[in-house]
């Protein structure tokens, strides 16, 4: 964010009392006060700043919910909702204007508390001559919870077509002493560092920018350690089952985890990588469950959306057996999580690469820029003959297994991707991602289809409920299976662009020039 330009914020010197700043103001303007306000207010966002990205805050006083632009105060929208506890979400509020711009915002993400500041203040108009409004100042008190100092702010808002008016009422604070420029935010922003936050801290997009002097080893370990953090910054949100995206984030760090273990080789001691491969593998294996389950619920509207209203509701009962299991899974997860050997594991693997290595892999001191191209240039090797062998009458698992390797490739581009022209990258970045929402498209549905499959397996048979049950879901696997074959069609089409002789010549030219002249 950026402070408003409209919006003059400063801090209000210790030796000068609200009083004198108002009676240095009157010598020169009409004053007309409004009410005094005070209130305890809990700014809320998601876990990843969705709101603040925005350019937006958002508070909530008890069930009085506000959502303003941070910049200059405005507010967009004010209205009743939920009292936040320890989380709340766009469809907890009531229909209508807050929950409109809430809900596109944040998707599946929860709010959740995130600085808890007190502010008390008063608003004044300036008048001139003729009793026209000239400028406004709002004299303003914020008070971090566990802060022993309030923040005391002067800010001022001018009126267009009295900029001479303002100028004045510069003047007149600099000569009181109001000098100190500040942000208007101050107060939201030191109630985070309270809560052990800051603004834009979290981003479940990779991003680490390489040195290119670096050994293999020392890039490595940075990636790994950012990858931790990942994971263990989403480890209480999974815990306290706040939203899915928790889940997820630490999955993919999880996953990109277990890539690198398996594409860099050599970088690491051979016992180290095979001990925390299977480390990793575990972590995947307990996560797997739940995340699986929640894929399904949050497909629920789209399955419903595909059928006919008489058969809608066999494949409620369907997915209201799903939200029961996924409550037992989600109890074995967190034991998991909780378990000592868990968290014993992850501190090992961060003592590890924080270290060094007794005996060296054989390619821990190779230049990073070395082993980048290297790696990423055989991952595109690998993912263009496999794409290749496919056709349309190609098994689903194998499909899966090329989807695999194009995440692979993708990881590989992340890990790496500081090291190379940024415009060049992002090109080759979009068309794999082409290909990648397709695969994932086509193995959800695939692995959709098998869970419904065996679903209808183990209905008992004889009762009416079963039926309608069966119906439904065979209903719903016609649609999927339907939807899967027109997918094989667009594999095709984005494949051939993926692997034309253009974006084949960019590769080469990007990973595999270092090779050469190495």
């Amino acid at each position: 964010m950026t402070v408003h330009p409209g919006a003059d914020t400063w801090l209000l010197p210790d030796s000068l009392s609200v009083e004198g700043l108002l009676a240095a103001l009157a010598a020169e303007f009409g004053l007309e006060s409004a009410p005094e306000y005070g209130a305890t207010v809990v700014y809320a966002d998601s876990f990843d700043w969705r709101l603040y990205q925005q350019g937006c805050l958002l508070h909530s006083h008890g069930t009085c919910w506000t959502l303003y632009h941070g910049d200059s105060g405005e507010v967009t929208v004010q209205q009743g909702g939920p009292e936040l506890q320890a989380s709340c979400r766009a469809r907890d509020f009531p229909p209508g204007g807050l929950r409109e711009l809430l809900e596109p915002v944040l998707g599946i993400r929860c709010l959740l508390p995130l600085a808890t500041v007190h502010l008390s203040g008063r608003q004044v108009r300036l008048l001139n001559k003729d009793d026209k409004t000239v400028a406004r100042i709002v004299v303003e008190s914020q008070q971090p919870a566990g802060s022993e100092r309030p923040h005391r702010l002067v800010r001022l808002f001018g009126v267009r077509g009295y900029g001479r008016d303002q100028e004045n009422v510069r003047r007149i604070l600099a000569e009181a002493g109001v000098a100190e420029v500040a942000s208007p935010l101050i107060g939201f922003t030191e109630g985070c560092r309270a809560m052990g936050r800051s603004p834009l801290d979290y981003s479940p997009k990779f991003a680490l920018e390489l040195d290119g002097g670096e050994t293999a080893r020392e890039a490595m370990a940075r990636i790994y350690l950012t990858l931790l953090d990942t994971i263990n910054r989403n480890i209480p949100g999974v815990l306290a089952d706040y939203d899915p995206e928790f889940l997820h984030d630490l999955r993919v760090a999880v996953r990109r985890t277990r890539s690198g273990l398996s594409l860099v080789k050599q970088v690491l001691p051979g016992p180290v990588s095979d001990r925390f491969s299977r480390v990793f593998s575990r972590l995947g294996a307990f996560t797997g469950p739940t995340r699986d389950l929640d894929v399904y619920l949050l497909a629920q509207e789209s399955c419903l959306g595909r059928l006919p209203p008489s058969l809608r509701p066999g494949l409620q009962e369907f997915f209201a057996g799903m939200a029961r299991r996924r409550q037992i899974e989600q109890k074995k997860l967190v034991r998991a999580l909780r378990a000592k050997k868990t968290r014993a594991a992850l501190n090992a693997w961060q003592q590890t690469l924080k270290r060094r290595d007794r005996q060296p892999a054989p390619l821990a001191g190779m230049p990073v820029r070395d082993l980048a191209g290297r790696i990423v240039l055989k991952r595109f090797k690998r993912v263009v003959r496999d794409g290749h062998a496919l056709d349309a009458a190609t098994p689903d698992a194998e499909v899966h297994r090329l989807r695999i390797q194009c995440k692979k490739l993708r990881y590989a581009m992340e890990f790496f991707g500081s090291l190379y022209p940024r415009h060049e990258l992002q090109t080759l970045v979009r068309h794999l991602k082409q290909l990648q929402d397709i695969l994932g498209n086509f193995n959800d549905l695939s692995v959709q289809q098998e869970m419904l499959r065996l679903t209808l397996k183990t209905l008992p048979a004889g009762s009416r409920r079963t039926l309608d049950q069966a119906a439904a879901l065979g209903g719903l696997l016609q649609s999927l299976f339907q939807e899967q074959q027109e997918l094989r069609a667009h594999f095709t089409e984005a494949f051939a662009q993926f692997g034309d002789e253009e974006t084949t010549a960019l590769f080469h030219e990007l990973f595999g020039k270092r090779q050469e002249s190495a």
